[in-house]
């Protein structure tokens, strides 16, 4: 009997295979290796070995990851997403998040290659419908169901899937990217909530004598984000030229608080101060060297808004006391979020140019807080076609 060629092999029925070692999968790192059995003969798997080997040597043949699951491809783009770091750290998080919670439990074992534009579209469709997969198990030990997914939010889960299909092009794994090819959620145009003036000045008198009294009225009358309100530090306030300048930020990862670059290019800002919020400040300074004295155990730091023990605000325990007090005072209930959006409302209906408006809050986009807030211009178009008309048309005075 001849001698057995390299590569070729005999089952423990007697039928030949053979393998072929591929070289690197530009993809993933991993040799590839293509296995074909079921020949009758030794000299049948060598001869079609031969012609494999050919192909491989005129390049017909190459190292594919044609065979990736999604997850698989989600966790190439992922692991490399962190190493790359060219996106923020929360931005990171938030994918890693939507991959786990809305990708990988209704794509995830599906074949990279059979993903096509209307897989896509029923996947969008599912999530619209029922939402994603609990994190939190039932009884039953399954994963149970969430809320149905607003367009905005799947536009935002999208992402980090379009980016990993990126990948699975730039590495000719597939031809085109099938989301370029699936339409959008047709996004759905949101009016931020907000509390009207009157209903500001009331929740504000109605919490006053309260040691958190300073926290409420520094997030109106400035409009700062709430990371940047419990990172905001004593250095950075200037009462004698009434100015603060923001250039601390936090960001939460689930409820972990790390330090951050800010939201947006323009972040980093200084706001000026009215006499109102320049006296808020010097009231939480005599608070704080108040409870400061009374502390059994005080947390030293440089934070201007602090615990009653010193220690550092979370944003997210701030937004629940927040929604506590709303609702035990009958006013409408908002997050920290969305005293933002009523300091927002209240500049441009005291007639506060929307750019300048937009620099106060840090909005790297003056076109975007526009449209974001165009339920208040229209006020604003009314009283400049007033003027404008009172000047042209009315009686001299």
């Amino acid at each position: 009997m001849p001698a057995r060629p390299p590569g070729v092999y005999q089952n423990a029925k007697g039928k030949w295979y053979f393998k072929v070692t591929i070289g690197q999968d530009p993809l993933t790192g991993r040799r590839n290796q293509i296995t074909r059995r079921g020949f009758q003969t030794m000299a049948e798997a060598a001869r079609e070995r031969r012609e494999v080997l050919g192909k491989v040597d005129r390049g017909q043949l190459a190292a594919t990851s044609a065979g990736l699951k999604v997850s698989e491809l989600l966790d190439l783009y992922l692991d490399g997403m962190d190493a790359d770091q060219n996106l923020a750290l929360k931005t990171r998080f938030d994918y890693r998040q939507y991959a786990d919670d809305y990708i990988r439990p209704y794509i995830g074992d599906r074949r990279v290659r059979d993903i096509t534009p209307d897989a896509i579209l029923a996947w969008q469709r599912k999530l619209l419908k029922e939402g994603g997969a609990k994190r939190k198990k039932g009884k039953d030990g399954k994963p149970g169901q969430g809320k149905p997914l607003s367009p905005n939010t799947v536009n935002r889960i999208r992402a980090p899937l379009s980016a990993t299909f990126k990948l699975a092009v730039q590495a000719g794994m597939i031809p085109i990217n099938p989301l370029l090819q699936a339409p959008r959620p047709k996004p759905q145009r949101k009016i931020p909530k907000y509390w009207s003036p009157e209903e500001a000045r009331k929740f504000l008198a109605l919490m006053e004598g309260d040691r958190t009294w300073p926290i409420w009225a520094f997030l109106l009358g400035s409009g700062v984000r709430i990371g940047e309100l419990v990172s905001l530090r004593w250095p950075s306030v200037d009462l004698k030229n009434r100015r603060v300048r923001i250039m601390d930020f936090v960001s939460t990862l689930g409820y972990d608080m790390m330090p951050s670059l800010g939201k947006s290019r323009d972040a980093i800002r200084t706001i000026d101060l009215d006499d109102g919020l320049s006296d808020v400040l010097r009231q939480q300074k005599v608070l704080q060297k108040t409870e400061r004295l009374a502390a059994a155990d005080w947390i030293e730091s440089d934070f201007v808004f602090t615990r009653p023990d010193g220690g550092q605000y979370h944003p997210m325990n701030l937004s629940r006391l927040l929604a506590t007090y709303t609702t035990e005072l009958d006013v409408p209930r908002l997050t920290a979020h969305g005293l933002r959006h009523t300091s927002a409302t209240l500049m441009l209906a005291g007639g506060v140019p929307p750019k300048v408006a937009a620099e106060r809050l840090g909005h790297a986009d003056a076109t975007l807080f526009t449209n974001l807030y165009s339920h208040v211009t229209p006020t604003m178009q009314r009283e400049a076609a007033e003027r404008i008309g009172s000047m042209l048309f009315g009686e001299d005075t």
